[in-house]
């Protein structure tokens, strides 16, 4: 009569050894990809002109790995708040300021509307004022950029994952 005896640790890490190389291209490959489907602020500065602090949105992704006696996961994302209506796309809604103080916006229409209403011809029109508003409504963003699911998807696939993201619509901002 024979015995077997396995050995657990083998058992364990065999299959993280040979797995976590792969696993780690196919998270550097998401990354990569996010990083560039990312949407690339120019200026990166809100409606009043003042640049916003901290990073922009794209070098703001990260990715970690973590391992488990019996799984591998990766998480890939981003600390930004505005990170969601980038990528879901937002409704319509309205902005407000906070603490009774006005929003201040620099708007070429604007510049233009009160160039008309004063009589003044196009030359001399002065460009590049700021607006001052109790609120605005903002049309919400529409066309979201999926950023995160759609190189999850597409180097799944090519690595032999089976990938399951939930189906997300625009919804309102975090």
């Amino acid at each position: 009569m024979a015995r077997i005896r396995w050995n657990r640790t083998e058992i364990i890490t065999t299959p993280q050894r040979l797995m976590m190389p792969i696993h780690q291209r196919y998270t550097r490959d998401v990354l990569n990809g996010a990083k560039r489907l990312a949407p690339v602020a120019a200026s990166h500065t809100s409606g009043s002109g003042r640049p916003k602090p901290g990073q922009p949105l794209q070098p703001s992704i990260f990715g970690t790995i973590t391992m488990t006696s019996s799984s591998i996961h990766s998480r890939i994302g981003t600390h930004k708040n505005y990170a969601t209506s980038i990528h879901q796309g937002s409704d319509a809604h309205i902005i407000r300021g906070r603490g009774g103080r006005m929003l201040k916006f620099r708007w070429d229409r604007g510049d233009f509307l009160v160039a008309a209403r004063a009589g003044r011809r196009r030359g001399n029109r002065r460009t590049g004022q700021f607006h001052y508003f109790v609120s605005v409504r903002h049309p919400g963003n529409r066309r979201p950029v999926r950023f995160l699911t759609t190189p999850l998807h597409m180097f799944g696939r090519f690595y032999g994952y089976r990938v399951v993201s939930l189906l997300a619509a625009a919804g309102p901002l975090p």
